[in-house]
C-alpha cells in the first residue's frame, strides 16, 4: 500500500516508504549483480543509521602533527595518526596506519568514480572545492570517504568484450582534503592571537546567533553558527570530518597545527531544537573542546618562552577553567603574576584535589572568559594541595600548576570543617572593594 503525506497511519500499520530495501533470498531464485549490490547497500545503510545515532566526530586517534617553521617552508607535510571517525552521514572512516600527507599536491583520480547510489560510500563524490596550500592563510584539513577497486574477477557470459565492472574487490578507504578558511585580514595580521581567535570563531563564541539564543530564546532557533557552519555545505560537506586547523605562512612554513578548535568527540549535531544552542550535545562537545584547545596551545607555548608570556598577548578568550603549568627550578612553566598581568584575579587559594575534576566539569556550563573586557571578568586562582608534597625526593618534585576559573563559578576555596587541613585552610574570603584589582 502506497501512502502519501496526507494519509494518516493507523496504529500497528507498517510504514515502509522510506525503509531500507534488501534482497529477499529464497531457494531457486536467480541472482544478478544488482541483487547482491542491493544487499551491500542495505547493510551499509543500516550501519549509517547507527553512525548517525552516535553522532559525527572523532572516536579515537587521527591526531595531526607537523614540525613548526623551517623544514616545512617548501615541503608542507603533516602526519596523521591511525584512528576512527564518523561523518555527518553516519559513515565510519577508519585509518589503520600512520600516513604522511603532502598539502601541496593533489592526487589525480586513477580510477573512475563509482556510480552514485544509496548506501555505502557511493553517496560521497569528491567536491571540486578541494585545494592545496597556496600562500599565507588558514586552512582546514578534513578526512573524507574514498572507494576504489582492486584485482580482476573471472567473468563468463560476456563473450570476448571487455568488462569494466569485473573488479575482484571493492575497497572502502579515506582521502584527505584541504579547505581555505575565510578569516578576516585583521585577524590574520594579529599572528600572536590568531590561533585563539580562529578557535573561538569555530566554537561560535563570536557568533551573534549564540548570543541571540540568550537574548531571545523563544525566537527563531539558530540552525547553524560558527566558522565551520559558514563553510557548509558548499565547501565543507556532510562527508567530511574536520581534523585540524593549519596556519601556513610563506617563507616560514607551518605557524601552528591546532586540533581541538575543530576536533570533536562523536556529537549529535542534527538535533536542532529550540534549546539546543544552550543545552544541546553540540554545546557540551564544544565546551570540552575549548578546554582541550587551550591546554594544547599552552603546552606548545611552554616550549617557547613561557616565563615572559602574558595571557593578553596570546589570548582574546580563555576557557571558563584551565590548568597552567608553573615555572619551578629547572622545570619550564609560566610565571602566574606575569601571565595574568593587567587582569582582575583573586588568589591563589588552596583547594583539595577532590574538587579539581568537579570544578573542570562544572566550568563547561559557563561561557568563555573575554579578556578584552578585563574590568568585567573576575578570575579565581587556585593551587591544589596534593600538588605540594611535604618533602619530595630530590629530582622527583612534581610539575607545579595553577588552576584558574571564571568569576561566574562559585568560589571553591572556602574551608570546610570536616575536610579542611589546618595548614592549607582559608577561614574567610577578603573581598576587595568594587573596582579594586588584585595581582596574581
Amino acid at each position: 500500500m502506497s501512502l502519501t503525506l496526507d494519509t494518516p497511519l493507523k496504529l500497528d500499520m507498517p510504514f515502509l516508504e522510506d525503509g531500507i530495501r534488501s534482497t529477499h533470498f529464497f531457494n531457486g531464485r536467480l541472482l544478478s549483480g544488482e541483487d547482491l549490490s542491493q544487499e551491500q547497500q542495505a547493510r551499509d545503510g543500516g550501519l549509517q543509521q547507527l553512525g548517525r545515532a552516535l553522532g559525527e566526530g572523532i572516536a579515537s586517534g587521527l591526531r595531526v602533527t607537523a614540525p613548526i617553521g623551517g623544514s616545512t617552508r617548501t615541503d608542507p607535510i603533516v602526519t596523521v595518526e591511525p584512528g576512527v571517525s564518523i561523518n555527518r552521514l553516519g559513515q565510519v572512516l577508519e585509518l589503520r596506519c600512520q600516513v604522511r600527507v603532502n598539502l601541496r599536491e593533489g592526487a589525480i583520480e586513477a580510477t573512475p568514480p563509482a556510480p552514485v547510489g544509496p548506501g555505502g560510500f557511493k553517496a560521497c563524490e569528491r567536491p571540486a572545492a578541494g585545494i592545496h596550500v597556496a600562500g599565507t592563510g588558514v586552512y582546514l584539513l578534513v578526512i573524507a570517504p574514498a572507494e576504489g577497486r582492486e584485482g580482476t574477477a573471472v567473468v563468463s557470459g560476456l563473450g570476448s568484450i571487455d568488462a569494466p565492472c569485473n573488479a575482484r574487490r571493492r575497497v572502502e578507504g579515506v582521502r584527505f582534503r584541504l579547505l581555505r578558511l575565510d578569516i578576516r585580514d585583521a585577524d590574520l595580521a594579529d599572528t600572536a592571537r590568531l590561533r585563539n581567535r580562529v578557535a573561538h570563531h569555530c566554537f561560535g563564541t563570536t557568533d551573534p546567533k549564540v548570543l541571540g539564543a540568550l537574548v531571545h530564546p523563544f525566537g527563531v532557533p539558530p540552525e547553524s553558527y560558527g566558522l565551520l557552519d559558514a563553510h557548509r555545505p558548499l565547501r565543507l560537506t556532510a562527508c567530511d570530518v574536520p581534523l585540524a586547523v593549519i596556519h601556513w605562512e610563506d617563507g616560514f612554513g607551518f605557524r601552528f597545527v591546532d586540533l581541538n578548535s575543530v576536533r570533536r568527540r562523536p556529537t549529535r549535531v542534527l538535533d536542532t531544537g529550540r534549546w539546543c544552542a544552550l543545552v544541546g550535545d553540540r554545546r557540551a562537545s564544544e565546551a570540552e573542546a575549548q578546554f582541550l584547545q587551550f591546554q594544547e596551545q599552552i603546552e606548545q607555548l611552554v616550549q617557547d618562552t613561557p616565563e615572559t608570556a602574558r595571557a593578553l598577548d596570546h589570548f582574546e578568550y580563555l576557557p571558563p577553567a584551565g590548568v597552567l603549568p608553573l615555572r619551578h627550578k629547572a622545570t619550564r612553566g609560566f610565571d602566574s603574576a606575569r601571565f595574568f598581568q593587567e587582569l582582575t584575579v583573586r588568589g591563589p587559594m588552596f583547594i583539595e584535589g577532590a574538587r579539581l575534576e568537579p570544578l573542570l566539569r562544572q566550568a563547561r556550563s559557563f561561557p568563555s572568559i573575554v579578556l578584552e573586557r578585563p574590568e568585567h571578568e573576575l578570575i579565581w586562582l587556585y593551587l591544589v594541595r596534593e600538588n605540594v608534597p611535604p618533602s619530595p625526593a630530590p629530582g622527583q618534585e612534581p610539575q607545579p600548576y595553577l588552576v584558574f576559573a571564571s568569576g561566574h563559578l562559585a568560589y571553591q576555596g572556602d574551608a570546610r570543617f570536616d575536610v579542611a587541613r589546618w595548614d592549607f585552610s582559608h577561614h574567610a574570603l577578603d573581598v576587595p572593594a568594587p573596582g579594586a584589582r588584585t595581582g596574581g
